[in-house]
């Protein structure tokens, strides 16, 4: 008995061994499956669903931009006739005007240092443009985004929901985009910082006209003002002022969020008296001085319009167009109502002396 016993369980353990060669041998071969299922997929680019890797682009750019943007001071290096003045680089980047950053080596961070957001930082960001930002956030060229700040706990709860700050480009026409969102703190609120990239392109759509001289008294120049009411800096690059028979490109420079420009017929003698940006159009014929009348009361047109870089093809963005029935008087400039067409007179109000820059 004892020895048919042994012979049993010498049987049974040759079995259980034989069941887990088995079982490994199983595993192995399974294993060895799946890498090369992956060397495959590797190897073929197969991609499960469309455009993968391009929203997982996307998606890192999002999280990477989000985290440079809020967990530092930022920093700025700024260029004298196109070279670094790296000796002079600091954090303070929100303490420069807008025309200055456009050209500088810029990372437009809103972070104090101590894990909390900035206030003036996040205010500067009207001196920075979009594209500034893409390029100091790592962002590729030729992507667009949209960013917002919002109130989302305060002890004052008529503050929450407030937006802090909103701008970009319209995700209209978008084909991939993302989005990353961290919460921090601001001034013992906490705030939402929303990133969206997207790829529906970077058409300017505010700068707008505001205001216009065409009669003058006694010698001072004709005289038009520009207003950007975006929450990014504007780049004046590109943009141009007209009237029939005459067209100037407005300059290089930028044009803060909120800020106005004076075209003028005459710099030296336009009356400036919040210290606006001023852009001298007396040359080209755009607007006179003096004797010299180029815009006429009794009936013109003027045309704000932005040429897409690289192309020569100008898009008119805004045309106000008047006539006799507007009966504008010597010395009233027209302001906008902002609001219906720039070329009905009804959404225009004569103002004597008028307000540039203000």
């Amino acid at each position: 008995m004892r020895r048919d016993g042994g012979a049993v369980a010498n049987a049974r353990k040759v079995h259980d061994e034989s069941g887990v060669t088995a079982v490994v041998e199983f595993l192995s071969a399974f294993v060895l499956f799946l890498v090369i299922v992956s060397a495959f997929l590797a190897l073929s680019q197969l991609k499960l669903g469309s455009n993968v890797a391009d929203v997982d682009r996307l998606d890192q750019m999002a999280i990477d931009g989000l985290e440079r943007f809020t967990d530092s001071k930022g920093h700025v290096v700024l260029r004298y006739d196109g070279i670094r003045d790296t000796a002079n680089a600091t954090d303070d980047w929100q303490n420069y005007d807008a025309s200055t950053l456009l050209t500088a080596d810029l990372l437009p961070a809103i972070g104090d240092g101590k894990g909390h957001l900035d206030m003036n930082r996040i205010l500067a960001l009207g001196n920075v443009t979009e594209d500034r930002l893409i390029h100091g956030l790592g962002i590729d060229e030729g992507l667009s985004l949209n960013l917002t700040i919002i109130v989302v706990q305060s002890s004052d709860e008529s503050s929450i929901g407030e937006i802090i700050f909103s701008d970009g480009s319209a995700r209209s026409g978008a084909t991939r985009g993302a989005t990353a969102s961290r919460i921090m703190h601001l001034d013992g609120d906490s705030v939402r910082v929303t990133l969206e990239v997207h790829n529906a392109g970077r058409d300017p759509s505010g700068l707008r006209i505001t205001e216009f001289m065409a009669d003058p008294l006694n010698g001072p120049p004709e005289w038009i003002e520009l207003e950007n009411p975006d929450g990014f800096a504007m780049n004046l690059s590109g943009w141009s002022l007209s009237r029939p028979g005459a067209f100037e490109l407005i300059q290089d420079g930028a044009l803060a969020a909120g800020g106005r420009v004076i075209c003028t017929g005459n710099a030296i003698t336009q009356y400036n008296p919040n210290n606006a940006m001023m852009i001298d159009m007396g040359s080209t014929g755009v607007l006179g001085t003096g004797t010299i009348d180029a815009l006429t009361v009794e009936g013109d047109t003027i045309t704000l319009g932005w040429t897409r870089p690289g192309t020569v093809l100008t898009h008119d963005v805004i045309v106000v167009n008047w006539d006799g029935s507007w009966d504008i008087q010597a010395n009233h400039s027209m302001t906008y109502n902002l609001g219906g067409s720039p070329s009905s007179s009804t959404n225009w109000t004569a103002v004597d002396g008028g307000t540039p820059g203000w």
